[in-house]
């Protein structure tokens, strides 16, 4: 299986390799400088994405926000807290600047390249947290069949595949709504019938996985933290069906 699926990406870079060298090349959002395949060059890879700053800032112990007091929890959640079900949580990089291009290329432009480094960021937080089984945070309703692929969903690929990371699609989302296109009110007040439990067949099929014992501890894997509001949803089911800890990754957060 992994075989097979190395081979698969091995062939999907090389025809995107093909196209990027037809095409000049890609360019860094960062310093505008010239790439092979990747929207952002080495130099600035290594000097704005270290993972070793993510895991040595000060963050709020429950939303996982970079502090900038001295209190162990950011101001937002002392007066205004969402994250009840969650453990912990850990946004890797802030949604600001090149960031937020960056993100803008992969999802919407679809350069897809992108989704094995966000996985290797994934991987090693997934490390970091000693977290072995990971849940994604479902796609809405007609976007693979639309768009041909989900981020998390690939994400989560690469890491049962190529880390051998466990998957277990245990939600699915029934709206079809982009949250992002809501404001905060409306995010809040319609994000608790968004998410449920898939149903009990899936489950089955999913577990197997696991030797059919449902996981005492697994992290939410997801894009972007805006609101909470979906974390929150995710992690609450998890919790309803007798998941006791539940960790979250997020690539960005909208701070």
């Amino acid at each position: 299986m992994n075989l097979i699926f190395e081979s698969k990406q091995a062939g999907v870079f090389l025809m995107r390799s093909f196209f990027s060298i037809l095409n000049n090349g890609s360019t860094c959002v960062i310093c505008n400088e010239k790439t092979f395949i990747y929207p952002i060059c080495k130099k600035c890879l290594s000097k704005h994405f270290s993972l070793n700053d993510v895991f040595n800032e000060k963050r709020c112990k429950i939303c996982g926000k970079v502090l900038i007091s001295t209190e162990d929890t950011c101001s937002r959640c002392r007066n205004e807290r969402i994250l009840l079900h969650t453990n912990y949580m850990l946004p890797l990089f802030s949604y600001r600047l090149w960031n937020k291009e960056l993100l803008f290329k992969w999802k919407i432009m679809g350069e897809r390249a992108v989704s094995s480094l966000f996985a290797y960021f994934v991987f090693k937080a997934l490390n970091r947290l000693n977290d072995e089984i990971v849940v994604p945070v479902p796609p809405r309703k007609g976007k693979v069949k639309k768009n041909g692929w989900d981020q998390v969903d690939e994400i989560c690929s690469f890491l049962k595949n190529r880390y051998g990371i466990k998957v277990l699609k245990l939600l699915k989302r029934n709206t079809t709504e982009q949250q992002k296109k809501l404001h905060k009110k409306e995010r809040l007040e319609t994000i608790s019938c968004a998410y449920q439990v898939e149903q009990e067949k899936t489950i089955k099929q999913e577990l197997k996985c696991v030797n059919d014992v449902l996981p005492r501890k697994v992290c939410l894997i997801d894009d972007v933290c805006t609101t909470g509001a979906t974390i929150e949803s995710c992690a609450e089911i998890l919790k309803r069906i007798g998941i006791e800890t539940v960790d979250v990754i997020t690539l960005f957060v909208v701070d």
